[in-house]
């Protein structure tokens, strides 16, 4: 129940970090996989992350999928 939660808190940890490595928050929830070992089960979750700016916190969402 508490995994969506988990998973949002791990985005953000992670986009953090991508910002003080790189100087610039992450274009994309999909670079955080690439980069960062973000893993999302898209079978469960729809991640919505919007960035306004690369040196703005983005706006992350995590909604899990009913079933």
């Amino acid at each position: 129940a508490e995994g969506h939660k988990t998973l949002r808190e791990a985005i953000a940890r992670a986009s953090v970090q991508c910002y003080a490595i790189e100087g610039r928050y992450p274009p994309s929830v999909e670079y955080l996989e690439e980069n960062y070992g973000v893993q999302i089960d898209r079978e469960r979750y729809n991640v919505f992350y919007e960035g306004f700016a690369s040196n703005i916190m983005p706006e992350i969402t995590v909604i899990p999928i009913s079933r």
